[in-house]
């Protein structure tokens, strides 16, 4: 389903504003809105609490329960593969149909074949960066929970040892736990996306060899074309003595 494009109007409310990632992570203050003359956002820009500031186009932005939700890059591709994998297939199975029922000449087909083919091309080669930026992501997440369970076990040392009070153990310990759970939840929501996409990916191979199958059928099933002697065999005379 194509993502519904994001007015001014309704953005414009959240200048100043936090934006968060889909995880409950805080991404920055949203600081400027680009637009087009019709009003239709084309960027937002934050600026995080070391001052650095970022662009994100509007396909990566949300805004769901009163807040505005930025989608990390991986998952602004996942769903613009997944949805063209969905559309591919539908299409492919739709043109086999027609086909098979005799509704479209052979010509027109193949033709339309090719662009499907050349589009399924394309698809891949997307399907392959998704997928490398995904394991970046989820090597860069593992890193991150390994610092993370060192954080806790620092943080607790020193709190049984008594070198830290209980209300500083007790903030500092939700935040390392919080952000833990942020992670969690993206390898989930990264593990969910690799199995719908292996599953779409073995649709359109099943779509694919179902049409070669019956291609080879086809091709079993014509008839034997009679050979036809490239030139004219001599008729051999015997002579009968008298």
């Amino acid at each position: 389903m194509a993502k519904e494009p994001i007015s001014v109007e309704s953005i414009e409310r959240f200048v100043g504003e936090t934006a968060y990632d889909p995880y409950g992570r805080i991404r920055g203050t949203i600081v400027s809105v680009e637009s087009d003359v019709d009003g239709i956002v084309k960027t937002i820009t934050l600026e995080t609490e070391s001052k650095e500031v970022h662009f994100y186009p509007s396909e990566a932005v949300y805004i769901n329960n009163d807040r505005v939700v930025v989608w990390p890059e991986w998952k602004v591709l996942a769903q613009k593969v997944i949805t063209n994998y969905q559309r591919a297939i539908k299409r492919l199975k739709s043109l086999e149909d027609m086909y098979s029922r005799n509704e479209i000449p052979s010509k027109i087909y193949h033709e339309l074949r090719r662009k499907l083919d050349h589009g399924l091309s394309k698809l891949k080669e997307d399907t392959s960066r998704l997928k490398k930026m995904i394991d970046r992501r989820v090597n860069e997440i593992e890193d991150a929970n390994l610092s993370l369970e060192r954080a806790i076990a620092n943080l607790k040392l020193a709190y049984l040892a008594g070198e830290i009070g209980e209300k500083a153990y007790k903030t500092a310990i939700e935040h390392l736990r919080s952000a833990k759970e942020s992670n969690t939840q993206e390898l989930e929501d990264i593990k969910k996306v690799k199995n719908r996409i292996e599953a779409l990916e073995s649709g359109a191979h099943t779509v694919l060899r179902e049409r070669e199958e019956k291609a080879a059928k086809v091709e079993e099933k014509k008839p034997e074309q009679p050979q036809i002697p490239t030139q004219i065999q001599p008729i051999p005379v015997k002579l009968l003595e008298g």
